[in-house]
């Protein structure tokens, strides 16, 4: 054999064993892709298979239209009982139809009591009801549609089967939605508040004026830099605390709240809308927003009333802040 077929020979063997080796590696990351792939289904399987059987060992307790429900009555440990019921198609405090109530949350408790899916019914605790907290329930919740009533009582929970004890109607569930969440609520929880539109604002270059009246005192501010502690004290009130929920013009001037003491916001609100051709634009209206500061509070002198001038609700806020906002 020639000297130069035996160079050649030499030659090629790294690269033969460079082909082998990706040959080999290709193969290796093939094999570990269908590995995965089939990991990766026998996984999803397994769920779904987990699902299924959850959901054919599941009981339904509730399965109702919430379209349907016209009262509802909750009493929670110490507290009277309240009843809201339907009126035209919007809760209302059964007691008082002025209340102003928050229909957003109060839709989501109705909802939590007309879909209610256990784990198991028990059939006998032992202990009896005292051993699974039911003998005196966190709350006690009753729903109504039309003549049909329902009663359901929440007891403790059981780490076993990380769910809580449900008595519907005299029968015993286990489920893991703890109703007492919805239903620990007090009527001050469900005051539909009023909120101040500070994010209308947030550009101070939308603020025309800022006026802030203190008795006979009035100065406008048309500069940024002069209304700037005034606009930012009144963007960080919160409207939490009340004195009264309904109050006509009369009981507000009783507060204090006549309009002599109060900030006025005059701004250019942001509006969205649509040109001819259906693209998205901003216009902007001339709003004003004014907001009445009252008296400080006969039952606590460190709280003065407050209102919006378009509300009827009598707010209490810090004197302090009150204060703040009139510059004082």
């Amino acid at each position: 054999m020639e000297p130069n077929a035996n160079a050649k020979k030499k030659k090629n063997r790294p690269v033969l064993r460079l082909v082998i080796l990706c040959l080999a590696a290709a193969a290796l990351a093939l094999a570990y892709g269908l590995l995965s792939s089939a990991n990766r289904k026998k996984a999803e399987a397994e769920r779904l298979a987990a699902q299924e059987a959850a959901n054919a060992s599941s009981v339904a307790v509730a399965d109702f239209d919430p379209a349907e429900l016209t009262e509802l009555t909750w009493e929670t440990a110490g507290a009277e009982p309240l009843t809201f019921i339907v009126v035209n198609g919007a809760w209302q405090w059964k007691t008082d139809a002025a209340f102003p109530a928050d229909q957003t949350a109060l839709s989501a408790m109705g909802s939590a009591v007309t879909s209610i899916t256990a784990l198991r019914r028990v059939e006998n605790v032992e202990g009896g009801p005292a051993a699974c907290g039911l003998d005196d329930p966190a709350c006690t919740v009753t729903v109504t549609y039309g003549a049909e009533r329902h009663t359901y009582a929440c007891g403790d929970y059981n780490a076993t089967y990380k769910a809580y004890y449900l008595d519907a109607d005299g029968e015993i569930y286990l489920t893991p939605v703890n109703l007492n969440t919805y239903f620990s609520k007090t009527l001050a929880d469900l005051l539909k508040r009023d909120s101040v539109p500070a994010a209308d604002w947030t550009s101070r270059e939308l603020v025309t004026a800022v006026t802030v009246r203190d008795g006979g005192e009035e100065r406008t501010m048309t500069e940024a830099e002069d209304f700037e502690d005034t606009l930012t004290a009144l963007s960080s009130v919160y409207l939490k605390d009340y004195a009264e929920y309904y109050a006509d013009g009369e009981k507000k001037a009783a507060y204090g709240l006549d309009g002599s003491r109060s900030v006025t916001v005059n701004y250019r609100k942001s509006v969205s809308a649509s040109d001819a051709n259906g693209n998205a634009v901003s216009n902007y209206l001339d709003t004003t927003y004014v907001f009445e500061i009252g008296d400080p509070w006969s039952e606590d002198g460190s709280l003065t009333a407050v209102s919006p001038a378009s509300s009827d609700v009598v707010y209490l806020i810090s004197t302090e802040k009150a204060d703040a906002l009139l510059n004082r």
